[in-house]
Parts: structure tokens; C-alpha cells; sequence
């Protein structure tokens, strides 16, 4: 019988210097190593990720997967089929997580049906670029992303997994977490399971991505129908029309951030005009 409780379920594409960093913060946990596994899914990799990743030979036990670069719902779900644990860790590779991080999540799962929702910190050089970052508490649905978040493998299937019709930038993290929500699941925020968000992507391409975010979001209420989600993720059309009227004005005074507003708005408005 596998003595593993927990799988950490990490995709990535092409950031293996990122990657070596996330493996080695894996090997500091803890957490006895025999306790977990940790399955990387090298998705459309093209940068040597697969040849470094076959060479390691890390205290806990480490499957590599490939898939064939259909972004990250796809790679996680590959992951989840191919996880041992009872608990499914979901971690990406620019989240790099402080040594007590995953004793914290299986610490969380004492109850039933929980989502355990850890702390994301940003290093100060992204402090309001847009890049995620999550103090806490309290945590909702739309906190539930693939950054730091665990939940048992058994709810994970209940609700179907990620939807993989999400295979741009965004919209697969809201759609879980309000399944989940709608799957009487209990979402609480474990302070001790901090990582570090190097967001790394998000130094060049911040405003694309969040042009690409606020598209997706209006995707995940338009297939959910329910208005709450709108109002959650700031894209019912009343918000916007009121962001897309001030914040022109106003952004020069936010910094980063207002102009990170600004394009999530404008993405959201076009998808919300093709609705």
C-alpha cells in the first residue's frame, strides 16, 4: 500500500530555471519526503525542461509527464489522472513555496470537502503589477486557483476536474472554484501554506494578459448563467461601464494597477458585447 497522502500537481512550459527553483523548495519541505509525490507536467515544453526533469533524483518520488502544449486546464488534469495521493495539490512552477508549505495543506484536509487556500506573496518588485497575490483571510470561490490550493482527489473528480475548453489565459480557476462552491465545498485559508508568486510572465506581459483575463471571466458567467459571478469578478456590465468611463482618467494616479484594470475592463466589455 502507497504511503504518499498528497500529490503536488505542477505544469509548466518552458521556465526551466524557474522549474529548477520550484523543485528545490519542494526538497527543503517538512514534510517527510515518503509522505508525498510530486508530478510535473511538461506541457509543449521545447527548452530541455524534459531531459533535466528525467535526470533528477529528488528525496520524494517525481512522475513526469508530457502533453502537448494545450495549456495549463489540460496539463492539470493529465496531472490529477495521474496523482496517487488522497489530496491534489495545485501548484504552478512560478509559485515557489516556504519550507512548512505543504505540511500546512495536509493539515488542512482534517475536515471533509474542504478547499485549503494558501497564502501567495508577491516579491516587492511586482507589488501592484496585477500579478496574483493573496493575504488573506477571508477566502472565496474565485480565490481557489492553481497557484497554491489543495483539495481531496474524490471532490476534484465529483466536480469534473477543470473544464478544458479553457484553453487560453484564464477563466479555468473561477469555473472550478464555483463548481466546487455549488458542491457545498468549504474553502478555508491556511495562512502557514505561503508561497512566493514570481509571476514571471506577468514583467512583460501584464496588460495582454489582463485584456485575455477579463475575456475569460465573462466566458465562465456566460456558461454558468448566474449574475454572482459577474459581480464577483468584476465584469457585469454595470462595473465595467463605470471602469471603462474613469479609469482613463484615473489610471495615471493607480500606477500599474489602473492600467491593469483598465485592460481587464476592456477585455471583459468585448467579450461581453459578443455575448
Amino acid at each position: 500500500m502507497s504511503a504518499i497522502e498528497l500529490s503536488v500537481i505542477v505544469p509548466t512550459h518552458n521556465r526551466l530555471e524557474l522549474l529548477r527553483r520550484k523543485l528545490a523548495a519542494l526538497e527543503a519541505q517538512d514534510l517527510e519526503p515518503e509522505r508525498f509525490e510530486v508530478v510535473v507536467v511538461a506541457d509543449g515544453c521545447t527548452d530541455g525542461t524534459l531531459d533535466w526533469l528525467r535526470a533528477q533524483r529528488p528525496p520524494f518520488a517525481l512522475k513526469v509527464l508530457e502533453t502537448p502544449g494545450k495549456g495549463p486546464a489540460y496539463a492539470r488534469n493529465r496531472g490529477a489522472e495521474a496523482a496517487r495521493g488522497r489530496v491534489l495539490v495545485f501548484s504552478d512552477d512560478d509559485a515557489i513555496p516556504r519550507p512548512a508549505w505543504l505540511r500546512a495543506h495536509r493539515q488542512a484536509h482534517r475536515a471533509p470537502r474542504t478547499v485549503a487556500v494558501g497564502r501567495l506573496v508577491l516579491p516587492p518588485a511586482l507589488k501592484g503589477s496585477g500579478a496574483a497575490e493573496l493575504a488573506g483571510p477571508p477566502v472565496f470561490w474565485w480565490n481557489a486557483t492553481g497557484n497554491n490550493t489543495s483539495l481531496s482527489r474524490a471532490l476534484f473528480q465529483e466536480v469534473g476536474g477543470y473544464d478544458e475548453g479553457f484553453d487560453g489565459y484564464g477563466g479555468e480557476d473561477p469555473d472550478l472554484g464555483y463548481r466546487l462552491l455549488r458542491a457545498g465545498a468549504r474553502f478555508v485559508f491556511v495562512p502557514r501554506a505561503e508561497a512566493i508568486h514570481e509571476a514571471w510572465d506577468h514583467r512583460s506581459s501584464a496588460l495582454e494578459r489582463a485584456y485575455k483575463a477579463g475575456g475569460a471571466h465573462v466566458r465562465v458567467w456566460k456558461k454558468h448563467k448566474d449574475a454572482r459571478i459577474a459581480w464577483a469578478l468584476g465584469v457585469h456590465p454595470a462595473l465595467l461601464g463605470l471602469k471603462l468611463a474613469t479609469l482613463p482618467w484615473l489610471k495615471g494616479l493607480m500606477g500599474r494597477w489602473g492600467a491593469y484594470e483598465l485592460a481587464y475592463a476592456r477585455g471583459a466589455w468585448e467579450a461581453w458585447r459578443r455575448r
